[in-house]
């Protein structure tokens, strides 16, 4: 009893090994190749997700592979520019296996297991991202005017055509850092200060020749109105002569009236505001027409000397003694004088 008890189970232990070994489950984000005693065709892939069968013990292997993005990354590679500049740099790539058509199976005689295809692939990845990159120029990879992702894309596309065989698609390529060894750093900051240099220079020359051209111009403006300025003042030079020329006609008519007017015109001037005056009134033009008492203003209009000066004092009887000095305080609208007597000596 107890042997055929043991005997049943071990059947059914068995039984279930064999059901368990002839059957395998596929995810929805895997593939399968079933290889029959290790040979695979078109035939062999399994995109169906779901429970499957295979022929037990060892005639059917089944490898499943992982149909997600996957990541590859490089280490800090340096390599030089095309311009003899050295950088370094590190590099990401996301890839995936090609399930189109038999693209899982190319994977798979390429490289069986993604551990394995892993390795290689950021090999072929450090290739050809060192390749490309350094067909560029170090200032085509940075700054406003970068390439950069014209480089990634172009990386992306070489991989594409070399791994296109191998069931491989490259998904995107990217530039994670970029440095500058010191040795770099130098001639880039060499190169930017030569650069901002001559861009200094190129704004100094600009701004040399506007400000020639302003002075130019306010030279020219300035000649413009000194000319105009020199015309304008000849005109009213002119005038004025022909004014003076007609003024000087009239007056030479009556000297003596000319004479008159112009002590008149200076006294005014003289007297223009609030003043005292002290002065010999005899002989002092035009301060002796300020003695109204005068024989002078007696007669009217008075005659200047012969040599233009006050006419002298007459003998009269209210005349005022000589050696008599005018005193006045004039206002504007008051001229008035009053004779004092001066001091004995």
């Amino acid at each position: 009893m107890n042997k055929a008890f043991a005997v049943i189970v071990g059947l059914v232990v068995l039984l279930m090994l064999v059901v368990f070994s002839s059957t395998y489950t596929v995810k929805y984000n895997q593939v399968a190749i079933k290889a029959t005693f290790g040979r695979a065709d078109e035939g062999s892939i399994i995109t169906e997700p779901g429970l499957h069968y295979r022929l037990p013990v060892f005639i059917d292997r089944v490898t499943t592979l992982d149909t997600r993005l996957q990541l590859a990354e490089s280490g800090v590679e340096e390599f030089e520019t095309d311009d003899g500049l050295q950088i370094a740099v590190r590099a990401f790539l996301l890839w995936k296996v090609d399930t189109a058509g038999d693209g899982p199976l190319r994977f798979y005689k390429s490289y069986r297991e993604l551990e394995d295809a892993l390795d290689l692939l950021q090999i072929e990845f450090r290739t050809q991202f060192q390749g490309v990159l350094s067909t560029y120029a170090f200032d085509d990879l940075i700054g406003e005017t970068s390439q950069l992702a014209d480089a990634e894309e172009s990386i992306r596309a070489a991989l594409a055509a070399s791994l296109a065989s191998r069931g491989i698609v490259p998904v995107t390529v990217g530039i994670s850092q970029l440095v500058l060894p010191p040795k770099t750093s130098q001639a880039v900051l060499s190169r930017m200060q030569a650069t901002r240099n001559v861009l200094a220079g190129a704004e100094r020359n600009a701004g040399t020749a506007a400000a020639e051209r302003i002075r130019s111009e306010g030279n020219t403006m300035a000649d413009k109105i000194r000319a105009f300025a020199n015309q304008r003042a000849e005109e009213i030079r002119a005038e004025g002569q022909r004014d003076a020329k007609r003024y000087l006609e009239q007056m030479a008519q009556d000297e003596d009236l000319a004479i008159f007017l112009v002590w008149l015109d200076a006294l005014e001037r003289m007297l223009a505001h609030n003043s005292t005056v002290i002065l010999p009134a005899e002989g002092f033009a035009p301060l002796h027409l300020m003695r109204p008492d005068s024989v002078e203003f007696r007669n009217a209009i008075p005659v200047p000397s012969a040599d233009g000066t006050a006419p002298a004092p007459k003998t009269a009887p209210d005349a005022v003694p000589s050696g008599t000095t005018a005193a006045a305080d004039v206002d504007d609208d008051d001229l008035s004088a009053r004779p004092t007597e001066a001091p004995e000596r």
